[in-house]
């Protein structure tokens, strides 16, 4: 097993663990927070499932698999304005500024990891 094969198992093990504990330890007390843990949860599960397809590539990642990836952190950015509410939503929260730049950082590796032989 290779060093990034290893890694990423250890990283998706890492986000089922984040899964079930989104799941079994945070609070609710309305519907809507229930559904946001519901999307987060699994969210994060199927976040740490494309880890593991990860490790099979060692670093010659597909576009679908990409594209997954980016699905479930949308999924989870998604259950974090469920939490807080729509209505409290603003383009300039630092939450989804930042959720800006890590897509655009991911897109930029993309592009990249595409073009090298």
């Amino acid at each position: 097993m290779s060093w990034y094969s290893l890694f990423n198992n250890i990283e998706g093990l890492l986000w089922l663990f984040v899964a079930g504990f989104v799941f079994v330890k945070t609070p609710y007390s309305t519907r809507q927070q229930q559904l946001s843990i519901n999307l987060a949860t699994l969210g994060f599960l199927a976040f740490g499932l494309t880890d593991f397809l990860e490790a099979n590539y060692e670093a010659h990642v597909p576009l679908w698999l990409y594209a997954l990836k980016i699905s479930c952190g949308t999924a989870i950015f998604i259950s974090r304005y469920t939490w807080k509410s729509w209505n409290r939503f603003r383009f300039t929260d630092r939450e989804f500024l930042f959720a800006i730049f890590c897509l655009a950082a991911v897109t930029a590796i993309i592009i990249y990891q595409q073009s090298l032989p």
